[in-house]
């Protein structure tokens, strides 16, 4: 499920923050890879910011790391 109608028209989005250091994934993490590099997602520290804090697109996500996301973030809020 999408939630592309929502954030057309708000001016927040979530947000799922992606570090470079993967020496440690946690449930509530993902390994993604994003622009040919290795990089885990931890939807352990999603959250809501303004559209206006978002200076660029760091890249898209292929459908399987998007769904591994998709798994961690229902880990981390127990769906």
């Amino acid at each position: 499920m999408r939630n592309d109608a929502a954030n057309a028209v708000l001016n927040r989005v979530q947000v799922v923050p992606v570090s470079s250091s993967i020496s440690h994934v946690y449930l509530a993490e993902a390994l993604i890879t994003l622009n040919g590099e290795r990089r885990k997602a931890m939807a352990d520290q999603i959250t809501a910011d303004s559209k206006h804090r978002l200076l660029r697109r760091m890249g898209q996500l292929a459908q399987a790391d998007l769904a591994a996301v998709a798994r961690a973030v229902c880990v981390q809020l127990d769906l």
